[in-house]
């Protein structure tokens, strides 16, 4: 990979980040703390601080991960696809690392 690729996908998750962060409806809503849709944005492993789990069985609707960046917000994504699994198993080793 040449340096200006990296460069350019050190952009786009930048600039996929900010349209996350521009986006409010796909964030977790205050009421019951439900998502009640999925953001469409590939959320970058660096931005994230962790997760919950959100099941359809319970109050809510539908089944989602809720990701919790460093600056405070959340974000709803579909737990089936393919990114957030390899994000999830990322936070996990992390957080695993923290509290050894």
């Amino acid at each position: 990979m040449t340096g200006c690729s990296s460069k350019s996908m050190v952009l786009l998750s930048l600039l996929g980040f900010l349209a996350l962060l521009l986006c409010g409806s796909s964030e977790a809503q205050s009421n019951q703390d439900c998502c009640l849709s999925y953001t469409k944005v590939r959320l970058p492993r660096w931005a994230l601080k962790g997760y919950t789990e959100q099941l359809s069985s319970e109050v809510c609707d539908i089944p989602a991960i809720i990701f919790h960046t460093a600056s405070g917000l959340k974000a709803c994504v579909n737990p089936k696809e393919g990114w957030v699994k390899k994000h999830l198993l990322y936070l996990s080793h992390k957080l695993r690392r923290m509290s050894a």
